[in-house]
């Protein structure tokens, strides 16, 4: 138990009852006293009397000390974002939130927020569930030494992130750049500082920085034997020589890392490493290939959300190839999968894409608010690219059905939405 006395201190100020008040009928007022400032322990007769006064309930408490408390939550806390474990994230949110803590050190108090509130993100609680962390730190910033600023800013930088916000994003992690020289940090912070960085780069298009981060992060991984970490940075390099259209040195890295996972008995990635295989020959236009990894990785998957990705993937090379039987085939495993699961925002989204293309090979009846409503939800959640993808698709359609002022705003839609993905804000500066 923290000291007792301690805790019957801060309950007693925070009821603004005076020391006689509490301890009337229960001990004298200089024993209650030495109680408080931790020279006498009560005893047990005492002790509930004061409880029973003040109506505290103790398993709000901790039973250890602060510095014990601080030593095990970092255990957690390191243990939790090297794994991305999200269940056991979840399980170390309740039971630290189970109990109220009062902190003798301002810097504790300030370190157990800063890893609860990475612990809340690694558990994906809704970004409005979080955000009372944000606004706080926000508001006390300048109380951080930069340590602590460091790790404010990693989370921020998530929180804004998982919104989108990928310019806000990065603006956290480059103002922690001049606090690396200052700082002690754990190797495995600075690799994931790094790769944090690179997925950040990547995401904003910014390729060579996201080379050059995720290299350094994966090396640091593999150093310190968090091969499942490395294999993220790998994968993430891929991406990044996919995004710049270096197929050949995309699919060579994904085969390496294959083998890496091998030899390393890291099996959880081999859905995500067909799934990006698939990606590289669905681009170069080989549609058939494309699907046969797709296939490879939807049956190595179990957690719904990814399969949807797959199963959306698919369905795009079979419309591809025109092969409405088998887009009417996907879609429904995709529909019915969403209808098993409760509803959420990407199950949502995955609702839209599966109609629409029912919709665009004829297999339902065109509906002109389906495809709005589709538009203004990836609006909602930041994506950009899918806004813009949609808004051509309904400007085509209602051009060929001779609606060309509905047209014309869509194709408008879709306009500003490039601008947004091209981060510009004026005709002058495309190139």
């Amino acid at each position: 138990m923290q000291n007792i006395g301690r805790i019957i201190k801060s309950e007693r100020i925070k009821q603004n009852m005076k020391q006689k008040v509490l301890a009337e009928d229960i001990c004298s007022t200089s024993y209650l006293s030495k109680i408080e400032n931790g020279n006498k322990s009560p005893s047990p007769e005492v002790m509930n009397g004061l409880i029973e006064r003040l109506q505290l309930d103790l398993n709000y408490f901790s039973e250890e000390n602060e510095e014990q408390i601080m030593d095990n939550l970092y255990e957690n806390y390191k243990s939790i974002v090297l794994t991305r474990n999200e269940q056991a994230a979840k399980e170390k949110v309740n039971h630290y939130m189970n109990f109220e803590i009062r902190f003798d050190e301002p810097k504790n108090f300030y370190y157990y927020n800063l890893y609860l509130f990475r612990l809340f993100l690694v558990s994906k609680q809704p970004l409005n569930e979080i955000e009372h962390f944000l606004t706080a730190f926000y508001a006390m910033e300048e109380n951080l030494d930069e340590r602590q600023s460091f790790i404010y800013n990693v989370n921020a930088n998530i929180y804004h992130f998982r919104k989108s916000n990928y310019i806000k994003a990065l603006s956290y992690l480059e103002s922690s750049i001049n606090l690396l020289p200052n700082i002690q940090l754990e190797d495995w912070e600075r690799a994931d500082y790094y790769y944090t960085l690179a997925l950040n780069y990547y995401s904003l298009n910014q390729n060579l920085n996201a080379l050059n981060y995720a290299k350094k992060s994966s090396a640091i991984y593999e150093s310190l034997g968090y091969f499942a970490r490395s294999v993220d940075c790998k994968t993430l390099i891929a991406a990044t020589f996919i995004q710049n259209g270096h197929y050949a040195s995309a699919e060579q890295i994904l085969e390496d890392t294959s083998l890496f996972c091998h030899r390393h008995q890291l099996h959880q990635f081999d859905s995500l490493l067909s799934q990006n295989m698939g990606f590289i020959f669905a681009l170069q236009g080989h549609a058939k290939k494309a699907i046969t990894y797709y296939k490879k990785s939807y049956k190595a998957k179990t957690e719904p959300n990814s399969i949807l990705i797959t199963i959306h993937s698919i369905i795009k090379e079979y419309s591809k190839l025109k092969q409405e039987d088998y887009v009417r085939i996907w879609c429904e495993k995709g529909l019915d999968l969403i209808k098993e699961n409760e509803l959420t925002t990407s199950t949502t989204t995955y609702l839209y894409h599966f109609e629409i293309f029912k919709m665009k090979h004829q297999l339902i009846s065109f509906d002109e608010k389906l495809i709005a409503n589709a538009i203004d939800h990836f609006q909602k959640i930041n994506d950009i690219k899918n806004v813009q993808k949609y808004a051509i698709l309904l400007g085509d359609i209602l051009y060929e059905h001779h609606e060309y002022k509905k047209a014309a705003s869509y194709f408008q839609r879709s306009t500003e939405a490039m601008y947004q993905l091209k981060y510009i804000n004026k005709w002058e500066d495309l190139t």
